[in-house]
């Protein structure tokens, strides 16, 4: 990444951390589990992942990004709150195949690996079967985050209708149930994380 795309990470770092100064932040449900021995696929929808930089920071958990501008500056920034940027092939990419996720995710043990699961171009709020299928080689269960802002800019024109939390905001983060991945159970899966995301 050049000096310009190091400025805007650094920016947009900052901008983060401010946000989560002033803002009134509350956490639900299994937060709790992130701190125990079990390591999870931390899945959030990819319009809130602006909200979870300060989540897990410092821990040198994994962010998972793609092989684009885009996913360069979320690696940039995730770098800056001590995450491990992994740039996984897009799904489209001829060249994503079983092995080279194993491979990769061969250095994931003992962290959590954090993924927008319907990122990077969607559907809306539909989980990808590509995030399925790192947590399934990966044996994590999958930690679902759900996230609700009081106080924000949502950007509406775009496919994942992107949340922008403003100062002085109220974040509220709901961490489900852990979901066991089972390989002949995607589509039932991706079901059940919608439903219980969406509640």
């Amino acid at each position: 990444m050049g000096h310009k795309g190091g400025l805007t990470a650094a920016l947009t770092a900052l901008y983060i951390r401010i946000v989560h100064a002033t803002s009134r932040v509350t956490r639900k449900g299994r937060h709790d589990a992130l701190f125990g021995e079990e390591t999870f696929a931390v899945g959030f929808w990819h319009g809130s992942s602006f909200c979870y930089y300060p989540e897990l920071q410092k821990r040198g958990d994994f962010i998972i990004t793609t092989k684009h501008k885009r996913g360069n500056l979320i690696a940039a920034v995730g770098r800056r709150f001590g995450y491990v940027p992994f740039h996984m092939p897009d799904e489209s990419d001829p060249d994503s195949t079983l092995l080279d996720i194993r491979r990769l995710l061969s250095t994931a043990s003992g962290k959590h690996i954090c993924y927008s699961m319907d990122g990077p171009l969607g559907p809306y709020h539909v989980p990808q079967r590509f995030f399925l299928t790192t947590a399934w080689l990966a044996k994590k269960r999958v930690l679902p985050v759900s996230v609700t802002v009081k106080h924000k800019i949502t950007l509406k024109k775009r496919w994942d209708k992107y949340i922008i939390p403003l100062p002085f905001a109220r974040i509220d983060f709901t961490f489900h149930d852990p979901i066991e991945v089972k390989k002949n159970r995607f589509d039932e899966l991706i079901a059940e994380i919608q439903r219980v995301m969406d509640e």
